[in-house]
């Protein structure tokens, strides 16, 4: 039960259909037993908190423009290790009026049947939308979801690892090549 509730609410956030207005975002967080913000003493030296998997860096060569770091956080939950990063350009882009914002989420399981639970819920909630492409030379199994205007949307699964990366308000900064490029990089290194 707890897994199918996760399910929505990360769906909700990181679906690639239609789009959210970065502009009015507001995050509730609430407090779970069953989840932990990451701390030194609560996760010892695992390495999958160690990593670099996305840096501003990153977010900068995507988005085309300087950015900041404007989410961040790492969980531990029953069955699943988190991170999520945020960064968002430093101005609003003035050919479009809008302000990019990219999104980044990686998720290890307990089990890769939970993985692929996981997946394929994303999958077959965004599959009738336009712009869903199946990528094949991107671990287990992978997609791209655009509508070209708005948003570009991968997600990943190799084994129990799973990601995704959004483009929130594409602008005329915004670079697909490096999207794919720098996702392609994130897919080798699971």
């Amino acid at each position: 039960m707890y897994i199918l509730f996760y399910l929505t609410i990360s769906a909700n956030l990181f679906l690639g259909c239609g789009h959210l207005n970065s502009d009015n975002v507001s995050e509730k967080k609430e407090s779970t037993t069953d989840t932990i913000p990451i701390t030194k003493s609560s996760y010892q030296t695992n390495s999958f908190f160690d990593k670099v998997y996305f840096s501003k860096s990153d977010a900068e060569k995507i988005l085309g423009e300087k950015a900041y770091l404007s989410d961040s956080s790492s969980t531990i939950k029953k069955d699943t290790l988190e991170i999520k990063r945020a960064y968002t350009a430093n101005s609003k882009d003035q050919k479009t009026g809008k302000t990019g914002v990219i999104y980044f989420m990686i998720e290890k399981y307990d089990q890769e049947s939970s993985a692929k639970a996981a997946y394929n819920f994303i999958k077959v909630a965004n599959e009738s939308h336009e712009g869903v492409k199946t990528i094949h030379d991107m671990r287990d199994e992978a997609y791209f979801h655009s509508d070209r205007k708005n948003f570009y949307f991968i997600l990943a699964r190799k084994g129990k690892l799973m990601f995704r990366i959004k483009v929130n308000k594409i602008t005329s900064h915004t670079s697909l090549n490096e999207f794919n490029l720098i996702s392609k990089k994130i897919s080798d290194t699971l």
